[in-house]
């Protein structure tokens, strides 16, 4: 934070507690996760919920924000659970992206065979990309998530390329793919890349693919990635959520939720963030 007195602690990794004892010292908490409603909800339906041990956790969460000379979190629905909780401020300032990752895509894009605006839309065929994690949030999900992609643009060919996935876990994902497409669609496992590589594929990709373990709580960062892009996300959702309200004018089918374009830039989510806030360095 710039000042010896105040310590920046973010959680997870939920370390750094014995801060909030020190004297003299301000702690400014960073909350990325949702910790107690993450317990209560099994984490998106990914483990089993434990009512008891989220209710225990909470009230450290509590007093952790109540301790804290400012607390910041980054979606709106932690936002408001935080704030309930404790009935205290939380300031709402999302992931967004690094200046340094938007200067690397901002090249990528100016070097890229593509215009920045252009949208290949299937005429007969259509490319999907994912980087990272993708069934590790839950294979119900992801099986939505394809019968959408199927439903919506199986009439021609496609591809989904999965950049970095753990091919031992997600090897299901090509078979079904081939299954619900009758062939048509087909998926490709590509391996980690330098993050300058996986930009400039990532821009030869007409939609980005993301999961969200609870759309209510969680936003995930490579959203961000696609949005810097251009790429449209699609939006697999049966009904609209904290996620789709949000990132409404970026879905490829949108609820009509909010047309509203939110801020991506990291450095000036945080200058907005903290505009309001009553918080001195000293």
């Amino acid at each position: 934070t710039g000042n010896s007195n105040q310590v920046f602690v973010s959680m997870p990794p939920f370390r750094g507690w014995w801060f909030f004892f020190l004297p003299k010292i301000r702690v400014v908490l960073d909350i990325r996760d949702g910790w107690s409603i993450g317990i209560k909800s099994g984490y998106g339906g990914l483990f089993k919920k434990k009512p008891i041990k989220s209710y225990l956790v909470s009230k450290i969460e509590r007093w952790a924000i109540r301790n804290a000379a400012l607390t910041i979190t980054c979606t709106p629905g932690l936002q408001r659970y935080l704030r309930d909780l404790s009935n205290k401020d939380v300031v709402l300032i999302p992931n967004g992206i690094s200046e340094e990752d938007e200067k690397e895509i901002e090249n990528v894009l100016i070097n890229a065979s593509l215009p920045f605006d252009y949208r290949r839309r299937c005429i007969s065929s259509v490319t999907f990309c994912c980087a990272g994690k993708f069934s590790e949030y839950g294979a119900q999900k992801v099986k939505l998530l394809l019968d959408k992609v199927n439903s919506r643009y199986g009439q021609c060919e496609y591809s989904i390329k999965l950049f970095g996935a753990d091919r031992d876990v997600n090897g299901w994902v090509a078979e079904y793919v081939q299954r619900i497409s009758e062939s048509k669609g087909k998926v490709e496992f590509i391996e980690r890349m330098s993050k300058k590589e996986l930009y400039a594929a990532m821009a030869e990709c007409d939609y980005g693919l993301t999961v969200i373990r609870d759309p209510d709580y969680d936003f995930g960062t490579k959203i961000y990635d696609y949005i810097a892009l251009g790429l449209p996300v699609v939006n697999y959702f049966e009904r609209p959520n904290h996620f789709t309200e949000y990132f409404d004018a970026f879905l490829d089918l949108s609820f009509g939720e909010n047309g509203v374009v939110p801020e991506i830039r990291r450095k000036r989510l945080i200058e907005e963030g903290l505009q309001c806030v009553n918080f001195k360095k000293t």
